[in-house]
């Protein structure tokens, strides 16, 4: 897998919640007490589901697999799996890492 970028994120120091985005203020708490992070580039498919006809700039990607990605660090992220070779193979607990930010979906990961 190659790498493009990293994964930037929100670390809360006020309640150490973390998000996958650059916020000014924490989701979580409210706090401002935020520091931008670089998120590890690993996870795991939490949940999916296979889009067979996208919508909006969406759709020139269908299918495509649209799945909640946990990080190594617990960051949850909705995001496009990318380079699926058989949509039938995917299952949750598949090993996917970030590949890029896409500028209009966000957070792009891979097998």
């Amino acid at each position: 897998m190659n790498v493009t970028e990293t994964l930037p994120g929100t670390h809360c120091k006020q309640c150490n919640f973390k998000v996958a985005e650059v916020a000014e203020v924490c989701p979580s708490c409210g706090s401002e007490s935020l520091e931008t992070v670089d998120l590890k580039q690993n996870g795991i498919i939490h949940s999916f589901t296979v889009v067979s006809v996208g919508f909006g700039h969406m759709a020139d990607r269908a299918p495509y697999v649209l799945a909640i990605v946990q990080t190594e660090e617990h960051v949850k992220l909705t995001t496009v799996i990318e380079d699926v070779a058989d949509f039938n193979t995917v299952k949750i607990g598949d090993k996917v890492r970030f590949k890029n930010l896409d500028p209009k979906i966000g957070p792009v990961f891979q097998y």
